[in-house]
């Protein structure tokens, strides 16, 4: 199926639908199905794959495509994502694509595409109010989206101090937006540690066992960081 030259229809989106179905991998979709708990129908389908579906998507028409395409299948909402990704948009309409796209969020994996909306690049300070909306909104996956846009895109001089405020204030027990905040504190880490260690005094013990384990587990970070780490932990728990 030639992607880049598709003009989309709901019989051309039938077609790439069949099209995906022929792309199914059975040991993969069992593999993928452990890790991502989504509702969504799994193809097992690589992430190479969608991403170079999704590219050629958008060099043809990724605004027909983006109006015909649905739910059918969880590799489908990552096609939708990497085609956002490649177009150049306004504000108002990069907003009103993100607002679609991760209203069909049900599993992390879904949100996590954020790291890949580069045009927040563009207009970092005007999109703020919209990751404001999303941390505010009390829904996970909103809350857990709007985490990995200020991970991925507002950990620089400019809006650092204003990432953390905003990561800091969230307060959910909901697993994966802790993960959000933990993933956030630990890319922070690198260049912070200080600070963090400071923040770790503070926060719940459950998001402080998820930061450290995080932190731990990334090959940047020394032996005598991970005796700090594991100390303040400690810590934690006795109190």
């Amino acid at each position: 199926m030639d992607l880049t030259a598709t003009q989309w229809t709901p019989a051309s989106y039938t077609e790439f639908l069949t099209f995906l179905e022929s792309k199914r991998h059975e040991s993969a979709r069992e593999r993928a199905a452990k890790i991502v708990r989504t509702n969504y129908p799994l193809l097992g389908i690589s992430m190479a794959d969608l991403k170079a579906w999704g590219t050629a998507i958008s060099q043809g028409d990724p605004a027909g495509f983006l109006a015909v395409a649905d739910t059918a299948f969880y590799e489908v909402i990552l096609v939708r994502a990497y085609v956002i990704s490649q177009l150049r948009l306004d504000l108002p309409d990069f907003v009103a694509a993100c607002d679609r796209y991760f209203a069909t969020a049900d599993c992390w994996a879904i949100c996590d595409m954020a790291i890949h909306f580069k045009q927040v690049k563009r207009y970092p300070a005007e999109f703020l109010t919209t990751i404001d909306r999303y941390l505010q909104s009390g829904q996970p996956w909103f809350q857990r989206s709007g985490l990995v846009f200020l991970l991925k895109f507002y950990l620089t001089p400019d809006f650092r101090d204003q990432a953390f405020t905003r990561v800091l204030s969230v307060t959910s027990e909901d697993y994966y937006v802790q993960l959000g905040q933990a993933w956030f504190l630990a890319t922070a880490f690198k260049d912070d540690p200080d600070r963090i260690y400071q923040i770790l005094e503070a926060l719940p013990v459950p998001l402080v066992q998820r930061t450290v384990q995080k932190i731990k587990s990334l090959s940047r970070t020394t032996p005598d960081q991970k005796h700090v780490l594991t100390g303040i932990l400690a810590q934690r728990r006795a109190e």
